[in-house]
């Protein structure tokens, strides 16, 4: 086999382009290196930040649809257990015929909270009306009833004997043996659910009775609530 003068300088010439090439490659994928970790650092950002996105979103669903059936807000109740006139003191007059004093009307209310979350309620306001005059008034303590539980609340109304006595037709509901009287109470408040969703809710109570005289029994009462949420 001959050994060609002109093969060595071609064989290096070959050998320093393969030796050029290596090396442009080399520099080429150290220059990409960074460009390739920024890019899977972005992928991994973006599905890291997807999946977040999917979480929460299926959080919020789960959390709409609990709110809307387990504690969807229900219509708290108020009833009024009983109520009672006490003090009534009546004292004849010259000038008026008959004078009534210190007459306290006493009821006891309750209020049933049906939903799963407390119900936390302002101070309550009862009137007393006498043939549609307002003749007393007095304000309820605010409280809380939790999940499923009622609270009792008692209000004591200091009637103003003066307006009652004054109405022309007492004199003749006395000597007939029963006074009509009604009240009216009212309290507001709110229900939370998951101590973020706030409901309002407002409470009205309207009761009628007869106050039997004098055995001061309480007969024929009706009561009616409206609530708006």
């Amino acid at each position: 086999m001959s050994f060609s003068p002109d093969a060595a300088p071609l064989a290096m010439a070959a050998a320093a382009a393969a030796n050029g090439v290596d090396k442009e490659f080399s520099s080429e994928f150290q220059a990409s290196s960074p460009n390739r970790l920024r890019l899977r650092l972005r992928r991994r950002c973006l599905v890291c930040c997807g999946a977040c996105a999917a979480v929460a979103a299926a959080a919020a669903v789960v959390i709409i649809i609990i709110a809307l059936t387990v504690y969807k807000v229900r219509e708290p109740v108020m009833t009024m257990n009983s109520v009672a006139v006490r003090n009534l003191d009546l004292q004849a007059s010259s000038s008026a015929g008959i004078l009534a004093a210190n007459i306290t009307v006493a009821a006891d209310v309750s209020v049933k909270n049906p939903n799963a979350a407390t119900f936390e309620f302002g101070p309550s306001a009862t009137a007393v009306y006498y043939r549609g005059r307002a003749v007393g008034e007095a304000r309820g303590p605010p409280g809380t009833a939790l999940a499923r539980r009622t609270v009792r609340m008692n209000v004591s109304v200091d009637v103003m004997a003066g307006r009652v006595a004054s109405d022309p037709a007492f004199v003749a509901d006395l000597a007939a043996g029963s006074v009509g009287v009604s009240t009216s109470t009212s309290v507001g408040g709110r229900v939370r659910v998951f101590g973020l969703l706030r409901h309002y809710v407002d409470l009205v109570m309207n009761c009628s009775f007869a106050v039997a005289v004098p055995a001061m029994a309480i007969l024929n009462q009706t009561c009616r609530q409206h609530v708006s949420l």
